[in-house]
């Protein structure tokens, strides 16, 4: 691909990062890679195996490419259309094992709210590591020996990456409002401009902005696009009934991009109905870890991306929740947990994650057998080779890290 062609194709994907775009299924060959290189795992999303493939050159490896049904694995996972039996199919029809000697592939941990890498191993011999989070960050992976720091493990909502949802919303928001090009263009034509600038600022701006606490982001962007308004209003003399038109499109597209908001990023998932009647994006997910049923099995250690639970490495060695406030309800932890230890403080559930069959029985069900748990909430941890571990003795050290118990699977 040249570098104009490449350039335009990547804008393209970027704009239209909302729509699926699948690309080939398969074993790609990156480098010169042997029977002992490293396979990673993807989606069949264009965007982010074009990406991939760049940021792996010069690293003699393979990528697997499963079926993902063109969307990202994010989106795709939840929705149970990236499961463990599309990755086994991958490594099945591109007849893996006969290919490489070791039998280890490493996936995209946000692939972990749909797949049982249980079922995978055990139907094709392929043990699951989770990778980092971002594919940035694939590079500093391989070269600290396939090994990541915790910032690789926790999601990320960099500039890149809001830049690129606020062009793919306003993207796809002017593409549904499009047909009224032919009857109201100039109408049509300001509304798309302040389509723009909305997401332009509600996602550049993700820093500066307030959080959404009893709607004070929406509302600090609901001023200033109404001031940016009323001042363009006023440099073109509109007449009242103008600015009142004006004002209120513009206040009705600020509260439709902060419903939008519950679940347009990595960091916030909630449900309208809560925005509406909390004024915040917090998860409903309130995670609480049944100490009896935990087999410290470090799974959802593995693949939270938001530092939520911690390695209990005193005593009986479990796993408790020690942040359930920073919760995304992603969902991953449920899905990867073997043992049935979840339960939900909160009366309220998402269910919006298809890949757990029974997600509404353990959202719901009793857990006042576990109120004493709260004693770890907001307990001090101390990070060792890039997993959160309960610090007991209060002098930042852990007895063992999750990496060395666990090293076969603890990176994201």
């Amino acid at each position: 691909m040249g570098r104009l062609s490449g350039f335009l194709w990547e804008t393209f994907h970027t704009f239209f990062r909302n729509f699926n775009f699948p690309c080939e299924l398969g074993l790609i060959r990156v480098g010169n890679p042997t029977a002992d290189s490293p396979v990673f795992v993807s989606g069949n999303y264009s965007l982010v195996v074009e990406r991939l493939l760049r940021v792996l050159q010069g690293t003699d490896c393979y990528l697997l490419v499963a079926n993902s049904r063109g969307s990202n694995v994010w989106c795709a996972a939840g929705m149970n259309e990236y499961t463990e039996h599309d990755i086994v199919d991958a490594i099945n029809v591109s007849h893996l094992s006969k290919i490489v000697r070791h039998r280890q592939i490493i996936a995209p941990p946000y692939a972990a709210p749909g797949v049982d890498i249980r079922a995978v191993k055990r139907e094709t011999g392929f043990h699951i590591k989770w990778g980092p989070t971002h594919l940035d960050d694939i590079p500093a992976y391989i070269k600290h020996g396939y090994k990541r720091s915790n910032d690789m493990v926790q999601v990320q909502f960099g500039f890149r990456d809001r830049l690129e949802q606020a062009l793919a919303n306003t993207c796809t928001y002017s593409l549904t409002i499009a047909i009224g090009l032919l009857f109201i263009p100039k109408f049509i034509l300001g509304l798309i401009a302040l389509i723009a600038i909305g997401h332009l600022l509600w996602f550049c701006g993700w820093n500066w902005l307030p959080e959404e606490h009893y709607w004070r982001r929406t509302a600090t962007v609901a001023a200033i696009m109404m001031l940016l308004v009323a001042s363009f209003g006023n440099l073109r003399g509109w007449s009242a009934s103008q600015f009142a038109i004006w004002l209120v499109t513009t206040l009705i597209l600020v509260v439709v991009m902060g419903i939008d908001g519950c679940g347009s990023s990595a960091v916030y998932k909630t449900t309208a109905l809560h925005w509406i009647t909390k004024g915040n994006y917090d998860s409903l997910f309130d995670p609480v870890i049944d100490p009896e049923r935990c087999t410290n099995c470090m799974q959802c250690v593995l693949v939270c991306p938001m530092n939520v639970f911690a390695a209990k490495r005193t005593g009986d060695y479990k796993v408790v929740a020690v942040h359930p406030d920073n919760c995304i309800d992603c969902m991953a932890c449920v899905k990867q947990c073997d043992d049935d230890a979840f339960f939900n403080r909160s009366a309220e559930f998402k269910g919006d994650v298809k890949s757990v069959p029974n997600l509404a029985e353990i959202m719901t069900r009793d857990w006042s057998h576990l109120k004493d748990e709260d004693r770890w909430l907001n307990h001090p941890t101390t990070l060792r080779n890039g997993l959160p571990v309960l610090d007991v003795s209060g002098n930042g050290k852990a007895e063992q890290t999750a990496e060395q118990t666990h090293g076969s699977v603890a990176f994201s």
